[in-house]
């Protein structure tokens, strides 16, 4: 499984590349990702001496490949879908078909960027206060889903935006400590052996204090 996936990853990665345009992708790709990535860790975890042996090696480089082409994947696929917002709010052609080729929360985030668009222009050009929520979900339902993937209503909404994700970098948690909140937004409650991808920021603090070790290989 382990070949497979990731060669498929990277197969979807270079047809988008290729192609320009947002392409069909498996509803559960994401969460096989994160279950594989999950697995490799435990198996990691498992060895002894990992950092000292060849296949502790050959797991943190599986780790960090499957991480960056997952990461890759969903940066592509964003900006592909602000170029079809911005195209739909600067009236050009819209290409339903490729638009149904959207998950449930990227349609969801798809909605809320048209509304951003568009209450920034109602603000800055019109000088006119601009009630957040109709055009975006007017934009979502002009998108019809593809068979075998629920509605974006199906989609739990955030109640508050996320703060925006700086770079990660996949450490080994060398000592206990408390749990503490992150850059991104999210609490982690980390212990000794634990293998984690943390915003850069945070585990270089964490390296600095020898409390966990930078693990992430150059590519």
């Amino acid at each position: 499984m382990a070949t497979d996936l990731l060669e498929r990853l990277r197969q979807m990665l270079l047809d988008m590349h290729h192609s320009g345009k947002l392409s069909h992708i498996e509803p559960g790709l994401y969460d096989d990702a994160r279950a594989y990535v999950e697995k490799l860790k435990t198996d990691f975890s498992g060895l002894k001496n990992p950092l000292e042996s060849r296949a502790g090696s050959l797991l943190i480089e599986e780790i960090g490949s499957v991480t960056d082409t997952v990461q890759e994947i969903f940066s592509v696929r964003t900006r592909q879908i602000l170029d079809l917002a911005f195209q739909q709010m600067e009236g050009q052609y819209f290409d339903k078909e490729e638009a149904r080729k959207m998950l449930p929360a990227e349609r969801a985030m798809y909605g809320q960027i048209i509304d951003a668009i568009e209450g920034c222009r109602e603000a800055l050009v019109h000088g006119e206060a601009y009630p957040f929520g109709s055009a975006g979900a007017a934009a979502v339902d002009l998108v019809e889903p593809v068979d075998g993937i629920p509605e974006a209503s199906e989609v739990p909404a955030a109640a508050v935006p996320r703060p925006v994700q700086s770079p990660y970098a996949l450490v080994h948690i060398l000592s206990d400590m408390e749990s503490f909140m992150g850059v991104d937004g999210r609490t982690y409650a980390l212990e000794r052996g634990d293998i984690v991808t943390l915003p850069e920021n945070n585990a270089d603090v964490l390296c600095e204090h020898d409390i966990a070790l930078n693990i992430r290989l150059n590519k």
